[in-house]
């Protein structure tokens, strides 16, 4: 297929000369790792700053809220600005208003400034989602969109997962406002690599408005190949956050481990999601998204299944560790090729509107989780109880993704995308 020719001089994924793709993928990971990271990072400041400020716990939980209410909200508005405007002014206004609502936090000399910063925070980070997915699938071709994915769908995570325990190191040092200034220097490194690579970028040969893009999404919604690999993603996000929400009641409430060996026990799901997550991608270059997403997703039933044998029962911490790292390596197998036919059905006008609704995906599967879990838990005090009802939905959850990955890979994706991706390489 000839290469198209890039308008005014911009730069499209279809250009063989586009050499620092890489390195665009390299600053968006970074900044999807920065977003991620302060949605966790503040868990255990939260004492720290209730005393600073003279506030109850309660209260002081809505330094959470703050961040999580408006990344949820502005997820779909942002899907409208991606493909509005060039790639790297809108990159850099996102990353640097991230920054700007850093600063505001870790030098707040009040409470309500402090939640000022961190609204500022979560607006920017929900623009830094959305447009993080689309360009990372946008900016290398076809063939290597799988190893794109693999390494923002590790990035991403690796955020969240990393926020408590480089928190805790910095306030055992710092105090609590360094865990605001630690994003600083990834900032910088972030804007200096968008800075080179992304210059003439556009997702869009031609602006689009917002209500074309919401009416993209809705067409997106209607495919059902889309509309079951979103739902997969959806439930794999849930069932993974439903274990982080149960597993450390389990290790110590129950194998009676220590907080930090726990927290060395846990970090066996980020090691496998990053392992495979890699893997993955590699694999759906070379072949094609389908036989990866069943064989992740049958993974992560079997780790889940596995783990269920043990909860309530005294085990070895090596046996724990074995079986979350196998969830993890399902995680990692299943989303790299799951994103890579999500991001690819709609093709490049569209990648925008794709972005959005995964990253809404995800952020109402870190909500459904808990939530369910909470729910189920006020019915019982018995920690035995809640245990097995809590393993019990990370299972449901994990069934229902194999179902719905099931039902998205019917049809061969590699022909999927050859009929509706403009860049793809039939």
């Amino acid at each position: 297929m000839k290469a198209a020719i890039p308008e005014r001089g911009e730069i499209s994924s279809e250009n063989p000369q586009y050499k620092q793709r890489w390195i665009a993928v390299a600053a968006l990971g970074l900044s999807l790792f920065l977003s991620a990271l302060d949605a966790t990072i503040v868990a255990l400041a939260l004492p720290p700053i209730a005393g600073h400020f003279h506030l109850s716990n309660a209260l002081a939980a809505v330094v959470t809220l703050a961040y999580a209410i408006p990344l949820t909200a502005l997820v779909l508005p942002s899907g409208s600005l991606v493909n509005r405007f060039k790639s790297l002014p809108v990159f850099l206004f996102s990353v640097l208003g991230f920054g700007a609502g850093s600063v505001i936090c870790g030098l707040a000399p009040n409470f309500l400034i402090l939640l000022v910063g961190r609204v500022i925070q979560g607006s920017f980070a929900a623009l830094i989602g959305t447009l993080g997915f689309a360009l990372a699938a946008f900016v290398v071709s076809p063939k290597e969109r799988g190893k794109a994915m693999g390494i923002i769908g590790t990035l991403a995570p690796l955020g969240g997962v990393a926020g408590p325990g480089i928190g805790g190191l910095l306030l055992a040092n710092f105090g609590w406002s360094s865990i605001f200034f630690v994003n600083l220097p990834v900032i910088s490194l972030t804007v200096t690599l968008g800075s080179f690579s992304l210059r003439g970028v556009r997702l869009a040969h031609r602006r689009a408005n917002a209500s074309s893009v919401y009416t993209q999404m809705l067409a997106l919604v209607k495919r059902s190949r889309f509309s079951l690999g979103l739902l997969a993603f959806l439930f794999s996000v849930s069932s993974s956050v439903a274990l982080y929400y149960l597993l450390p009641f389990e290790l110590i409430g129950v194998q009676h481990i220590k907080s930090a060996e726990a927290g060395l026990i846990l970090l066996c799901v980020p090691l496998g999601m990053m392992a495979m997550g890699i893997v993955g991608g590699y694999l759906t270059d070379r072949y094609e998204p389908r036989p990866f997403i069943l064989l992740g997703s049958a993974l992560l039933v079997l780790g889940v299944f596995l783990l269920s044998k043990v909860v309530i029962s005294q085990t070895s911490q090596l046996d724990i560790a074995w079986r979350l790292l196998l969830i993890g390596a399902g995680i990692g197998l299943f989303s790299s090729p799951n994103q890579t036919a999500i991001m690819s059905l709609g093709g490049r006008e569209m990648m925008g509107a794709a972005s959005a609704l995964t990253n809404l995906a995800a952020r109402a599967g870190t909500v459904l989780g808990p939530l369910v879990i909470g729910v189920a838990w006020s019915l019982s005090s018995a920690l035995d109880s809640q245990m097995i009802s809590g393993i019990l939905i990370a299972s449901f959850f994990v069934l229902l993704t194999l179902s719905f990955a099931t039902a998205s890979t019917l049809n061969r994706v590699s022909g999927i995308q050859k009929r509706d991706d403009p860049l793809g390489s039939g």
